[in-house]
């Protein structure tokens, strides 16, 4: 049989990311009239054409260090790669476990991305701890205290992407703005210093019940100026 098996690298990661899952769902618009009888007339296909992809990878590396694995991933966030522009990663920890790293994006059948700050990108490094990448690490500002471990992190950049449409119905322009991050901690306890130096908090408290230890979770988020 000649079926396909196995997950593909959409987005040129280095030798220290290894593809678990990948998806390329393509998408086109199709419009028309209605006759006076309520018929469809003038069917026009295919327009404005636009590939959805997205990417998992489990990390792998004897000396931890994401940050600097993920290279231009991270310090030209929403850039172009392999042909594809990037809207969004997503670096998950969890406690004696490596991490893993999800990622999304999109190209264009007509005047697709290119690579460039003209479209927009960001330096989202620092907000990436350093030699992190297995277990959950701490964030610049952050105390656990004796009583207190995190067991799971997740850290999402996102960005609002606006593409239009020229004249005849196809994709003429895109621009990425507006590039954000956001952290959600899950610990045992609850942190002696829980707010990370130079974030905004969103939510963060303790729950409890009688099954189980106490658990803390917070939620901040920061933006980043595009790369000039």
């Amino acid at each position: 049989m000649a079926v396909g098996f196995g997950a593909s690298d959409l987005f040129a990661l280095g030798a220290n990311f290894h593809e678990q899952t990948s998806g390329s769902i393509t998408n086109e618009t199709n419009v028309f009239i209605l006759d006076s009888n309520g018929n469809q007339e003038c069917i026009t296909t295919g327009l404005n054409t636009m590939t959805e992809y997205s990417n998992e990878f489990a990390y792998c590396n004897a000396t931890p260090d994401i940050k600097t694995d993920l290279g231009t991933h991270a310090t030209q966030f929403g850039d172009v790669f392999d042909s594809k522009k990037m809207t969004s990663m997503t670096i998950s920890y969890n406690a004696g476990e490596y991490a893993t790293v999800s990622i999304e994006g999109h190209s264009h059948a007509e005047n697709d991305h290119s690579q460039g700050v003209a479209e927009g990108y960001a330096d989202v490094s620092a907000a990436i701890p350093a030699s992190s990448g297995f277990g959950v690490p701490t964030w610049t500002g952050q105390t656990t205290g004796a009583d207190c471990e995190f067991i799971s992190a997740t850290l999402t950049f996102s960005l609002n992407h606006v593409d239009r449409e020229g004249a005849a119905g196809n994709h003429f322009v895109g621009k990425s703005v507006t590039v954000k991050a956001e952290l959600t901690i899950e610990a045992i306890g609850t942190p002696t210093t829980a707010l990370p130096t130079g974030w905004n908090t969103v939510s963060s408290g303790p729950s409890d019940n009688n099954q189980d230890f106490d658990t803390w979770t917070g939620t901040w988020e920061k933006w980043y100026d595009l790369a000039s």
